[in-house]
Order: structure tokens, then sequence, then C-alpha cells
């Protein structure tokens, strides 16, 4: 699955625009990996209340499940900035 990341995201990636996952069963465990490959800051950003909207496919994870929302190889997930979602 591709991860990627908008404008306000860049600062806590290091500037990476996008990032390869072909393991993390949920968006839980794929938020475990993005911590271990980029830092805590950005995990603790992701996990934080309201700061940020992720998108599965196009859809916001909530309407999918939240944070146990299942992953398959080949979907695209997008992590905006709140700002930038609302």
């Amino acid at each position: 699955m591709t991860v990627l990341f908008y404008s306000g995201m860049l600062e806590y990636t290091g500037g990476v625009r996008s990032y390869k996952s072909s393991d993390s069963p949920d968006i839980r465990s794929l938020i475990d990996e993005l911590g271990c490959h980029f830092g805590n800051h950005l995990k603790d950003f992701l996990l934080g209340d309201g700061n940020c909207f992720l998108l599965l496919n196009g859809k916001g994870i909530m309407a999918t499940g939240g944070l146990d929302t299942r992953l398959q190889p080949g979907d695209k997930v997008e992590v905006l900035p709140f700002i930038e979602a609302g």
C-alpha cells in the first residue's frame, strides 16, 4: 500500500511525500510502522485528537472502521493535516 503525505505533514516526514508499506494489516499497525520509520513525533501527531484526517482509498477512516480499518495490498492512505481536510 502507499501512504501519501500532504503539505503540513512534510515537516514530520522530513519532506518525504510518499511511503510504501507492504505488511500493515490495519490503520493502527500502519501508524506504528510510520512511527518506527519517521519517528514517534509523527505517530503522536497521527494519534492526536483532531490533528489530521486519514483517507483510505478516498474515504475517511471513520467511515471504514477507524484505527481498526483493515488494509489490503494496493490501498492508498492519504494523510492530511486537519486544516486542509476541512
